[in-house]
């Protein structure tokens, strides 16, 4: 939407040609290096031309003034005039992205917690899992000390049998084949018993070992042109005690910067008085030339 319904021109006043300032430039240099300041003449000779050399830097610059100041006052007031609606804008548009972001962090803290849950209840599912294989591998451990001990009997009720048969005593012979049936058989369902649970037991293990929580993502949607970051930035919460660190820790001198507005403020009231270790007050000389 187009807001600028005029522009009126800034009327500036006629510059002076480029030739004619370097002019006074260069005679003003000529000047000042002609001059050899050896006795007290020569210093009020310099001291005259200085004034001279300086009013003709006024004179330039009075005339550069009578560019810029409307320059100056139009741009002032261009500024003035969007200065209130852009902060206004500016504002909008940093509320709108603070609900945005404090959305999306809701959104990943939620997620978060629903994922720290997912997690914690796929751990309590793998331990259960993990425990119900033991109890399984310790059934299968006791089927298997069953078959054994079946066989054993088997064996023993066979050679029963075949001493008896040996003997002649049928009825004997016909009880041990029975007993070492009925063991055989037992042995074997005790076998079948035991592969089942070392099944159960792998299949457990297996499962327990891959055992993971799904992942939980944010519901704030992923829009084109609009993306939100992490920097990691830092505040001092306690000047002095980053001072005492750095007292201690030199090599993060960088971390502080000496104020020095107070610090010059002290030494022009002081001046030779001013005592701080690490600084130093000085005199600065200098010679001020007034237009006559």
């Amino acid at each position: 939407m187009e807001l600028v319904e005029d522009i009126r021109p800034a009327t500036l006043p006629a510059l002076p040609q480029k030739a004619a300032l370097e002019k006074v430039a260069d005679s003003v240099n000529a000047v000042a290096n002609s001059i050899t300041i050896n006795s007290p003449a020569m210093y009020e000779i310099a001291v005259e031309e200085l004034t001279e050399l300086q009013r003709k830097v006024d004179d330039l610059t009075e005339q550069r003034f009578k560019i810029t100041r409307p320059m100056d006052a139009s741009k002032k007031e261009v500024m003035d005039l969007f200065r209130g609606p852009i902060e206004r804008c500016e504002a909008g548009i940093a509320f709108l992205k603070k609900l945005m972001l404090d959305y999306v962090t809701a959104e990943k803290k939620r997620a978060a917690e629903s994922q720290r849950i997912a997690d914690e209840q796929a751990r309590q599912e793998r331990l259960r899992l993990e425990k119900e294989a033991r109890d399984q591998q310790a059934a299968a451990d006791q089927k298997v000390r069953e078959a054994q001990a079946a066989a054993e009997k088997a064996a023993a009720a066979t050679k029963v049998a075949e001493e008896a048969t040996a003997a002649g005593d049928t009825e004997a012979a016909n009880k041990a084949s029975a007993e070492a049936l009925a063991a055989t058989q037992m042995q074997a369902a005790a076998q079948a018993d035991a592969e089942v649970a070392h099944a159960r037991v792998t299949l457990n293990q297996t499962i327990a070992s891959v055992m993971t929580a799904p992942v939980v993502a944010s519901a704030a949607p992923k829009i084109a042109g609009v993306s939100t970051s992490e920097r990691w930035t830092a505040e001092v919460t306690d000047l002095l005690t980053l001072v005492k660190y750095v007292a201690a820790n030199p090599q993060y001198i960088t971390f502080l910067q000496a104020n020095m507005t107070p610090i010059k403020q002290m030494a022009t009231s002081l001046k030779a008085n001013m005592k701080i270790d690490g600084v130093r007050a000085f005199p600065q000389a200098g010679i001020t030339a007034r237009r006559k």
